[in-house]
């Protein structure tokens, strides 16, 4: 380490601080709209010139003649329909430093049902067209599961908020989907989005262990969000998918993350690794070591791709359907 390297840690951890506060004390929401250093004091109840100068400076509002507004990017990121919400991530990294912090100290950080959905909300598309054609997308790239679930069943597994399969449900009005989710407060926002999606009466959405699921021969498709998944529980659940499955249906896996070659991207892999470890999450598990545990399981490869929406496998149970 180097004072260079301190420098630019303290820097870090004072920019994501900024950022956090000037989300939870409502400026993110202020500034939408052009404000002036005055509208901007008065917001603030107190001078605000150097605040402005401190969020110019890292990008987060620019200059618009005399007022001051949302950089474009930041706006958009922030915008109800964003395919994955700005704030939602923000509210993450803050969380996530908070779990570097407790697994040094303890070696573990679990969460609260709160922080768990502060991290479904992070990684799940937001309802709205920018997500209706995110899933347009995937479902061109891997046509064999939009064929299998069009008019047929979905179990998506470790479904978090539905961001993927509330928005396939939206787009294909014969599709009907189960979701299997662990923590009660991920659930419930699931199943508020189904209801001003209009989907909830083609959403089954059940709080449990997906170990615990029974069900044979009912599914034609199935997704799984492995990465959230501990190392004690993969061969139950696979197997679990294995059996809901028809024979033919199909499951689509997706390695959420890669280990980056060096540099920042590097460093910042170090701690989410850190944190996902303690949990015994398989963090950045290659894609062919994902294809492995599914063989292992019973399923056979049908291919692998790579899209600008990430690596996934797609595979099959063995059989015809009868």
């Amino acid at each position: 380490m180097t004072i260079s390297s301190l420098s630019s840690w303290e820097h870090g951890a004072q920019a994501l601080a900024l950022l956090k506060a000037a989300l939870d004390r409502g400026y993110l929401d202020f500034l939408a709209s052009p404000r002036t250093p005055a509208e901007v004091s008065e917001f603030a109840g107190h001078p605000a010139g150097d605040l402005l100068a401190a969020f110019e400076g890292h990008g987060i509002v620019v200059r618009d003649g005399e007022a001051y507004r949302l950089d474009q990017e930041v706006a958009a990121g922030l915008a109800a329909d964003a395919p994955i919400g700005l704030a939602a991530r923000i509210v993450r990294a803050d969380l996530l430093a908070r779990q570097v912090a407790e697994v040094v100290r303890t070696g573990t950080a679990p969460l609260t049902g709160d922080e768990s959905l502060i991290v479904a909300q992070s990684v799940a598309l937001q309802p709205g067209d920018p997500a209706r054609a995110v899933v347009d997308k995937l479902h061109g790239a891997v046509p064999e599961v939009r064929d299998a679930i069009a008019n047929g069943r979905m179990l998506d597994v470790g479904s978090g908020v539905g961001g993927y399969v509330l928005t396939a449900l939206s787009l294909l009005p014969g599709m009907r989907a189960t979701t299997l989710e662990l923590v009660p407060e991920v659930a419930a926002v699931a199943r508020q989005r189904a209801h001003d999606l209009g989907v909830a009466d083609r959403a089954d959405i059940r709080v449990m262990d997906a170990r615990r699921f029974h069900a044979w021969d009912e599914f034609d498709a199935a997704f799984w969000a492995q990465p959230f998944f501990p190392e004690e529980t993969r061969t139950e659940v696979l197997a679990m998918i294995l059996r809901s499955l028809r024979p033919g249906g199909v499951l689509v896996l997706q390695q959420l993350d890669a280990e980056p070659a060096g540099g920042p991207e590097r460093a910042a892999f170090t701690l989410a690794r850190l944190v996902a470890r303690s949990a015994r999450l398989p963090f950045a598990r290659p894609l062919a070591d994902l294809v492995g545990e599914a063989e292992a399981a019973g399923f056979t490869l049908i291919r692998t791709l790579e899209i600008d929406l990430g690596r996934l496998a797609l595979l099959r149970r063995p059989g015809v359907a009868g």
